[in-house]
């Protein structure tokens, strides 16, 4: 963690007066940060972690700049005495932001869901043209990522505990790569995504995003894949009555607070078509790779855990089917066609 002597020496390089309190930042688990106030006002300063590079944190603070150029609400950087936004001390890579002050999202609050989504859809707007894109490092939430999950899974289950729910889990991801082929999935419409929408992300005054900061994990992925991402945290609803609690997930989303961040995000930049017959599947390939993930790093763990783990991604995955009014119908009803005109093919 970052300690008051780092901090101090660390802002011996801005001209932002002198240090009154220091106070560690409560969330973020892959950087070391800060909540500093000093005789210039309130800043949050950040060491980065060394596996980052100065090439990807560069990029960020291009990416912030243009944004901040552009009106959208994200947090600004602070110049160091030398005019640069990354200060080096011991090898390690500092920056200063100011501090944005504001709450957490409340989810019982409609225009607060329906706001995340029209800053959401905002930014993907803003990001339009912006230059020097990194290269692509692959999609992360396609049906083709579940087999090699599956497979590991099947290796290391010698004593065969878990062939029932894994042969499920085989037989689902086969089916979802027929709803969503990677030509298809490469069709959507693509842009460097924020990459890491959640509630944490997200700061709020009364009804209204102050700001969407975190931008650590930008890559250029299908755009959906933050509507996705956004509406598992951020939507969620309460657990049903018989709920597996042990997997990833505290619960299947909230019907309401779904529509109200797809309506939020469609005021401002409406999903296309395939965007929407797609919205499920790449749903259930978060909810499916997150429990086989838990499965794979908990290999210590006895069979009846990892089986309701696994029995939370079917459930999640069946809950999709049952509830179509979550994802606006027409999601739904877009994918179905697409599954019965395989299965009609499969019987010619």
């Amino acid at each position: 963690m970052l300690t008051t002597a780092d901090v101090e020496r660390a802002l011996r390089c801005y001209n932002l007066g002198s240090l009154h309190t220091v106070r560690p930042a409560s969330h973020g688990a892959v950087n070391e940060t800060a909540f500093v106030e000093t005789s210039a006002g309130r800043f949050v300063i950040r060491r980065n972690q060394r596996r980052l590079g100065r090439a990807s944190i560069e990029l960020r603070h291009r990416l912030l700049t243009w944004l901040r150029a552009r009106g959208f609400p994200s947090p600004r950087l602070v110049a160091a005495r030398s005019g640069a936004t990354i200060v080096e001390i011991d090898g390690r890579l500092f920056e200063v932001c100011t501090f944005i002050d504001g709450d957490e999202l409340n989810p019982d609050r409609p225009a607060q869901l329906s706001g995340a989504g029209l800053v959401l859809a905002r930014y993907h707007l803003a990001v339009q043209g912006f230059p020097d894109l990194p290269a692509a490092e692959g999609p992360r939430y396609t049906p083709a990522s579940l087999p090699g999950l599956i497979e590991r899974l099947m290796q290391r289950d010698l004593m065969g505990e878990l062939t029932e729910p894994l042969s499920w889990y085989d037989r689902r991801a086969t089916a979802l790569r027929r709803t969503l082929p990677e030509a298809a999935y490469a069709a959507l419409p693509h842009l460097l995504i924020h990459g890491d929408l959640h509630r944490d992300n997200l700061i709020f005054r009364g009804d209204t995003v102050a700001a969407l900061i975190d931008f650590d994990q930008i890559t250029l992925d299908a755009r959906i894949v933050d509507l996705a991402d956004a509406m598992v945290d951020l939507a969620v609803g309460p657990a049903p009555p018989d709920w597996f609690p042990w997997g990833v997930y505290p619960g299947p989303l909230d019907a309401e607070r779904a529509g109200l961040l797809l309506a939020g995000y469609d005021q401002v930049a409406p999903l296309t078509a395939s965007e929407r017959a797609a919205l499920p599947t790449i749903l259930e390939v978060i909810w499916l790779q997150g429990n086989l993930r838990r499965v794979l790093s908990t290999a210590d763990a006895d069979p009846e855990y990892h089986h309701e783990v696994l029995e939370q991604g079917r459930r999640l995955a069946l809950w999709i089917q049952e509830h179509p009014e979550a994802l606006g119908g027409l999601a739904v009803e877009a994918r179905s066609g697409v599954e019965a005109a395989h299965q009609r093919r499969s019987h010619d």
